[in-house]
Parts: structure tokens; C-alpha cells; sequence
């Protein structure tokens, strides 16, 4: 098996205000998307935005559950941690806990999406991505 993730997709209830949210914070639809689904270039990744019911039938899962994952954006430095976290309130996030401090050196803060999808944004000095956003384990 190809050990990549090419696609990460995130069921949402409101397609439209889902995609005004993750606009707001920077990304760019591509011109792929639809209706019922939003796709955005993440480096070598794809950010998709399915419908959830579409999800649901698609998938056969019953009743799911935002969570138990996290999404997670490493950033250059804490001052684009805490610029990126305040982007993602005034887009209509919810504050799951506010960029702070950890014990083992990093800084991290994490919010909701509309929908609830957890995200995490993260400085942690040995993790910087690349100028192009490419980030490689030491």
C-alpha cells in the first residue's frame, strides 16, 4: 500500500456555510468543486467538504460523530498560531482550548469547525514546515 493520504473528507450539515467558513480562513475552492462537495489543495492532500447525509449513504455509517481525530496545521511560529486561531473565531469556530503553552515545548490551540470537526493549530520548533508548506519528520 502507498502509505499517503491523499484525501482527508469532513461530512458537514451546511455546505454552503461550511464553505464560506473554510474560505474565510484562506483556503481556495477548487474549480472541481460541486453542490454537494467542496475540494481545497492542501499541499500534497485534499480537503474535501461532503455533504453528511451523501457521506453517510456513501459510506453505510449510522449516526456518526465529529472527533476522535484531530486536523492539524503546524505553523511557523506562535504569533501565526494565535493569528490563525483568532481567523478561525471571527469565521464562526467554536473554542475548544485557547493556544497555550504544553509541557513537552510546543505551543497548540484548538477549535471547532461548524460542524464540530476538531482542528489543531500547532507551533513546535523541530516540526517548521518548508516554504511550500511541506512538512518533513527529522
Amino acid at each position: 500500500m502507498n502509505k499517503c493520504i491523499h484525501f482527508i473528507t469532513l461530512g458537514v450539515s451546511d455546505m454552503k456555510a461550511s464553505r464560506i467558513y473554510y474560505e474565510a480562513l484562506g483556503w481556495v475552492a477548487s474549480p472541481m468543486s460541486q453542490d454537494d462537495a467542496t475540494f481545497f489543495q492542501s499541499g500534497g492532500q485534499v480537503l474535501g467538504l461532503y455533504r453528511q447525509d451523501s457521506l453517510n449513504q456513501d459510506t453505510g455509517l449510522k449516526d456518526p460523530k465529529p472527533g476522535g481525530l484531530t486536523l492539524g496545521v503546524n505553523l511557523h511560529s506562535r504569533k501565526e498560531v494565535d493569528d490563525l486561531y483568532e481567523q478561525a473565531l471571527k469565521a464562526g469556530a467554536t473554542v475548544l482550548k485557547r493556544p497555550q503553552a504544553t509541557p513537552w515545548g510546543g505551543y497548540v490551540g484548538y477549535v471547532a469547525d461548524l460542524d464540530g470537526h476538531p482542528w489543531e493549530f500547532t507551533y513546535v520548533a523541530q516540526l517548521v514546515p518548508d516554504e511550500s508548506g511541506v512538512l518533513t519528520l527529522p
